[in-house]
């Protein structure tokens, strides 16, 4: 047996869809802008600087390994630990925009009364000084060698040991 809806209903109906929004054509996605910025890896093209930049920051670990125990690591964390290291760099110039290096560090000691593990885990985000014009070539070039902490960058006269001291005291 089929069910028909009774006559009645019928202007309801037509009421009720005529109150509805017409059917609109979804709006055209924006164009999706070009990045102005890369990370430097990436500059000029997808891992263009990888192996000269994985060179790097393991000879900035392992010189912040060499210089930890005697400066930074004698304050008030025992255990610190260089995290990612990253540079942006201008698209159309070839300029670094901004490089910093993450940091975190730890505490943790045993409460005598209660047991409890108090910890503290704080971290940094340290800045290289850098010269408002330094191309990726200059950074790269200023940091080489086996003490690349403390040679100076472009443009500043200042080395990135000196910017880790301000930056984790």
């Amino acid at each position: 047996m089929t069910a028909f809806l009774p006559l009645v209903h019928i202007p309801v109906l037509a009421a009720a869809l005529a109150m509805l929004p017409a059917a609109q054509a979804p709006a055209p996605a924006a164009p999706v802008a070009a990045p102005l910025h890369v990370d430097l890896v990436d500059y000029p093209t997808p891992q263009a600087n990888w192996a000269a930049f994985r060179d790097l920051r393991h000879r900035l670990e392992n010189a912040f390994d060499d210089v930890c125990p005697d400066t930074f690591c004698e304050g008030e964390f025992t255990d610190y630990a260089p995290m990612k290291l990253r540079c942006s760099v201008e698209l159309a110039s070839g300029r670094v925009s901004a490089c910093g290096w993450a940091f975190a560090a730890s505490e943790v000691e045993v409460d005598p009364v209660s047991g409890a593990l108090l910890h503290r885990q704080p971290t940094w985000l340290c800045r290289f000084p850098l010269g408002a014009r330094t191309s990726v070539g200059a950074l790269l070039a200023s940091l080489e060698g086996p003490q690349p902490l403390f040679q100076s960058l472009p443009g500043t006269g200042k080395t990135l040991f000196d910017a880790l001291a301000d930056c984790l005291r």
